[in-house]
């Protein structure tokens, strides 16, 4: 297997350490459960183990629920893998309520499937004021601009400095016919001078891990950069349409297989493979979900549980690529790989400071 390479007697590891969570609705409860394990073995915050945390959509969740620091103590985090975890068990059918078939393809005909007004509570009670500049190690969120037609890659530097993370899950997870657009205002002082109407960045990078590794390169101030990065899936799901079905479908036909190819694209896997072997550390981790398909808003409870045995399976089967991983994780960085570079936001000892502006 191409991901054994390098597997003997080394000094260091890799300098550069990056995580990329994919896109994938409730299925984000799959990177999550990995992360998990990968918490319980290494006993450290996941923050600690990444230069740079790369989400898409629920991806976003993860990366941004993940170096939330705590209120109490503004260097910790607020949250472990096993909170997100319970986030996804506990949240999911709020956020996604249970509509019949008919009743949920006809409101997203007309209008998105649900309602934010619970969402953005629930996203306000867990990132509550914190902004982009306090998250604990380098972010890279995608979403989306409708209104200026671009792609818009939120870093916790410069004009994004001064976003809200509840602001900016809200826009990351914005998928189209599931919820409505958000506007994420990137000036806290000035909110009318700049805002990005955003949906979800899983329309172009569903799999941000290839902007994730060009973005490595400078995490280091040192001449080795050599990176690690762990990809993290959502579940390989299925939803095969056969030719003669397709012939006459509309928009409400069309509506989830078109989603499902803008979010699913394994080209990104192989490209990586040829860009970073031998040179780098690349580890895709993608559980098999089988079929039926798991939809982006089903939280029912079976199905929560069929992800959950698919993980374990999952985590059971590749044992050795996870022990591998995990290797190269805690081998020490070479002095040739410099100091870490990032924002230069000075962080408190003791609680975090209240934004105090963020009300909106």
């Amino acid at each position: 297997m191409s991901w054994m390479h390098g597997i003997g007697p080394r000094n260091f590891g890799p300098c550069i350490r990056v995580l990329a969570i994919d896109g994938g609705g409730t299925r984000g409860i799959i990177p999550a459960l990995i992360l998990q394990e990968i918490e319980k073995r290494t006993g450290q915050p996941i923050y600690r183990s990444f230069d740079l945390i790369a989400g898409t959509s629920t991806g976003a969740i993860l990366a941004l629920g993940l170096t939330r620091p705590s209120d109490a103590d503004a260097r910790e985090p607020a949250y472990t893998a096993a909170d997100i975890v319970r986030f996804y068990e506990e949240h999911g059918a709020e956020i996604f309520p249970h509509w019949p078939p008919a009743v949920r393809a006809l409101r997203r005909i007309f209008r998105p499937a649900y309602d934010v007004d619970t969402l953005e509570q629930i996203y306000a009670t867990f990132f509550s004021d914190v902004r982009l500049q306090e998250a604990l190690t380098n972010l890279l969120i995608p979403v989306y601009d409708i209104e200026d037609g671009r792609r818009v890659w939120f870093t916790a530097l410069g004009t994004h400095s001064q976003v809200l993370m509840r602001e900016l899950v809200r826009g990351a997870t914005a998928a189209p016919t599931y919820l409505p657009p958000a506007r994420i205002y990137t000036h806290a002082r000035n909110p009318a001078k700049s805002a990005v109407a955003a949906v979800d960045g899983a329309l172009f990078a569903n799999n941000p891990a290839q902007t994730a590794f060009e973005a490595a390169q400078t995490l280091r101030a040192g001449n080795d950069k050599s990176v690690l990065l762990l990809s993290l899936g959502t579940g390989a799901t299925r939803r095969p349409a056969k030719f003669e079905e397709a012939w006459g479908w509309g928009v409400l036909g069309w509506m989830d297989p078109l989603l499902e190819i803008a979010y699913s694209d394994p080209s990104i896997d192989h490209a990586l493979r040829l860009v970073m072997e031998p040179k780098h550390t690349y580890v895709r981790l993608q559980p098999d979900l089988g079929s039926p398909a798991i939809a982006l808003d089903d939280s029912a409870p079976a199905t929560l549980a069929r992800m959950r045995e698919a993980t374990r399976r999952y985590m059971s089967a590749n044992a050795q690529e996870l022990e591998y991983l995990l290797t190269m994780m805690a081998l020490p960085r070479s002095p040739q790989c410099g100091p870490k570079v990032g924002a230069d936001y000075e962080r408190p000892e003791g609680p975090r400071p209240s934004a105090g502006t963020a009300k909106r």
